[in-house]
């Protein structure tokens, strides 16, 4: 659901303190090395760069004194004030699109989105791992495999209460699709609380005629969805640079089409694209995946196809 013009207002936040996935800090400006910008103004979006959020060097960060939540005074830090960028590009009125860094980021981007929104906003949320742990219950107690649940209102009052007190998204207007590697922790709370999802195992038994009602569902119970991407829901032969390669992730054709129809039959609230690490990108194939997917994501087309012939200077025929 697209006009022909549309805002896109870039955030870079080059965190990595919510894992030991050395290199996702780089991500942001990878992404804008690789052209992005000029990538997705030629896809007919205006675009402005926001910037980066300042993220402290990860060795001059104390972990803090909570050994259950490693870095988590900084992450929230880091948080509030991406939520901070994200409200300003919505009251601006143009779409967010945040490149991290690892996927807490999401944690700020989200809760900026559902304040700005008044709470009235879904989540898609393409992962392959469940991110619904909580300092609890967390067997790494890294925080990046807590910010989906301090999202729903689980977990540590330090990251449920970002922004605002309180959860951001209700558990039944959050999907969460590509789950291939979920702890029984995670397991237990999507049953639990009845958390739409839709796993790795699904798209092959199920297929996406199952999918697509669950999709078109989450957008009649809110005003608009934010998508967040984790690069290790695809798999590694597409995404070699994700900070976790996924060698049973969603093939192009099915992230693609899943993409296109969001960008067809959703309103957007914003994005986030999560964990590309570009010391281990092939051929720049990752980067130029995610630029095609925030054009498909936004109703518009960015390809291989479309690239080549605007070198050329050819208009593509609809």
């Amino acid at each position: 659901m697209t006009t022909s013009e549309h805002s896109l207002s870039l955030i870079g936040v080059p965190n990595n303190l919510g894992a030991n996935n050395l290199g996702v800090d780089m991500g942001p400006n990878a992404y804008r090395y690789h052209d992005m910008v000029p990538k997705l103004s030629s896809a007919g979006f205006s675009v402005t760069d926001m910037g980066n959020v300042f993220c402290e060097d990860r060795w001059k960060v104390s972990r803090g004194d909570n050994p259950l939540l490693p870095y988590g005074e900084e992450i929230v830090r880091i948080s509030e004030d991406t939520a901070k960028l994200v409200q300003q590009a919505v009251k601006n009125a143009s779409t967010p699109v945040v490149l991290g860094g690892d996927h807490t980021v999401c944690l700020g981007a989200v809760s900026g989105a559902s304040v700005a929104r008044q709470g009235k906003i879904g989540l898609i949320y393409f992962d392959a791992h469940g991110d619904m742990n909580t300092d609890e219950t967390s067997e790494t107690h890294n925080v990046h495999g807590m910010q989906l649940a301090s999202l729903m209102g689980f977990g540590s009052k330090t990251l449920v209460d970002v922004v605002s007190p309180g959860r951001k998204v209700a558990p039944a207007n959050v999907l969460h699709i590509g789950g291939c590697d979920l702890d029984q922790a995670e397991i237990d709370l999507i049953a639990r609380e009845k958390i739409p999802h839709f796993t790795i195992e699904d798209v092959l038994t199920k297929t996406f005629a199952s999918l697509f009602p669950m999709i078109d569902a989450l957008q009649q119970q809110v005003d608009a969805i934010w998508i967040s991407l984790d690069l290790d829901s695809i798999d590694q032969q597409y995404a070699p640079a994700a900070g976790m390669p996924n060698p049973k992730g969603l093939v192009y054709r099915e992230i693609l089409a899943l993409a296109q129809y969001i960008g067809k039959h959703c309103t957007v609230a914003g994005i986030d694209i999560v964990e590309y690490n570009p010391l281990n990108d092939i051929d720049k194939k990752t980067a130029e995946l995610a630029t095609e997917l925030i054009a498909a994501f936004l109703g518009k087309e960015y390809t291989w196809y479309t690239h080549y012939l605007a070198r050329n200077g050819v208009v593509a025929q609809a």
